[in-house]
């Protein structure tokens, strides 16, 4: 059962910060180490120096970036920077956005505070592995702060559209919060504290699965904290602890974005395109066409619409173009390792068969950072391909939202840079408090 509760939000006082585009930020996973240090020096008030600030020559165990996040925080609610919400609220979200190629979208869901569960007990459920080393980083920020900066992103079914509509209403006035990120994305927030409206959105809510799309580090970071302040505190349903900050969003909605990962492989002794090519003929069928890397994502995309397809060059202006005319013939033949579930996604095609069993790249190498690097933008794989830093360019289609939804359902997860759903949820827009004498209504 999932049990979304209206929390009463932290966030900017526009009359503060003026344009609430100076201060908000991108989450800090995305943020690379030049936008972090820009985004400091974009305003003394950005959302970075607490989510995502930046370590000190002498920093030790008394002071250091979460401690100076703490110290921000606490500084900036006391000066009247971020404020609270007097009433509690559920806060309806539209994120307006284009596709070049693909015209535009709006994106529409709602920032709540979900009632934690752990994955395995029917409510939450996951598509990707975590790693331990972003957990601990997440875990002393929220130590620090007491608070959740960053919403994780979460996908629900509602071909109705049932719980939006409900929320949709107050998006008729002009939004509470306003602002627009360095990729052009609009951000609109709307409050809504209208009890009747929060009590149905939140009876609407209880019998969906929540599939977790963007922020897995920071939700098992907010079960390990739970875990901390029941310790503490005890186990209290009604406790703000016991909840983290979620954008949920209808995944029936047709402003669902996913965006492909595509691969460059690098550092590969005796690699060479024709031998590359004369050992995937003899599995797959394969055109060669003359023209540029771009021209592949081209091809991959149409050859989509009809099956499964993977583009490949290795420079010199022409690319490969791979097919799987019987599927799942292949798949049970070269990939009978791999979950049913998982066999046929592009992405397993291409790491399971191409990179593992022709090109000899092992699980274990891709998982410790060898031989692969991943692009969202198809336009640096070609540069770094045109560089010579990569010895191959892979080019995918994007996984669809059913095998998104299949493969969280069959307690199976994706492999590494599966789903790329853009645009993100902007950091800063609102923050949830979970000290330990913070409660929410039940």
């Amino acid at each position: 059962m999932a049990i979304v509760s209206p929390f009463r939000g932290i966030h900017y006082d526009g009359e503060k910060v003026g344009d609430l585009s100076e201060v908000v930020a991108p989450p800090y996973d995305v943020i690379s180490p030049e936008e972090q240090s820009r985004l400091h020096l974009r305003n003394l008030r950005n959302i970075v120096w607490i989510d995502f600030g930046l370590e000190k020559e002498g920093d030790g165990p008394s002071e250091n970036k979460y401690t100076r996040a703490a110290e921000y925080f606490r500084l900036w609610q006391s000066e009247g920077t971020l404020v609270r919400d007097r009433s509690p609220a559920l806060y309806y979200y539209e994120q307006e956005f284009t596709i070049p190629g693909r015209g535009a979208f709006v994106r529409k869901g709602f920032l709540g505070a979900l009632r934690l569960s752990a994955f395995g007990e029917g409510t939450v459920f996951p598509h990707e592995k975590t790693h331990s080393r972003p957990k601990e980083d997440r875990l002393r920020l929220m130590r620090a702060t007491q608070a959740h900066m960053s919403p994780i992103f979460a996908l629900y079914s509602d071909p109705p559209g049932k719980v939006a509509s409900s929320l949709i209403g107050k998006a008729k006035r002009a939004p509470d919060f306003l602002a627009t990120d360095d990729l052009g994305v609009k951000h609109r927030v709307w409050t809504v504290d209208d009890p009747a409206v929060l009590a149905a959105a939140a009876g609407q809510m209880r019998d969906k699965k929540i599939f977790i799309a963007d922020g897995h580090h920071r939700y098992e970071t907010a079960l390990a904290f739970r875990d901390e302040m029941r310790e503490k505190h005890g186990m209290r349903e009604e406790a703000a602890y016991e909840h983290v900050l979620m954008f949920l969003c209808n995944m029936d909605d047709e402003g669902i974005v996913i965006l492909p990962t595509h691969r460059g492989v690098h550092s590969l002794a005796g690699f060479t395109e024709d031998s590359f090519a004369e050992k995937v003929r003899a599995h797959l069928p394969m055109e060669t066409r003359k023209g540029s890397p771009e021209d592949a994502m081209r091809a991959v995309e149409a050859a989509g619409r009809e099956g499964k397809a993977i583009a490949w060059s290795a420079g010199g202006d022409r690319f490969h173009l791979v097919t799987f005319p019987d599927l799942p013939r292949f798949c049970e033949e070269r990939l009978s390792g791999f979950p049913a579930s998982l066999r046929m996604l592009d992405v397993v095609m291409l790491h399971g068969f191409l990179f593992e069993q022709v090109l000899g790249i092992t699980p274990e190498a891709v998982t410790a950072g060898q031989h692969v690097r991943y692009y969202k933008d198809p336009a640096v794989a070609a540069a770094d391909l045109a560089g010579g830093s990569v010895q191959a360019a892979f080019f995918l289609n994007p996984v669809t939202v059913e095998e998104f939804r299949d493969v969280s359902l069959s307690g199976h997860v994706l492999p590494q840079k599966t789903t790329f759903f853009y645009p993100k949820i902007l950091t800063g827009l609102l923050i949830h408090s979970v000290r330990g004498d913070e409660t929410l209504p039940g």
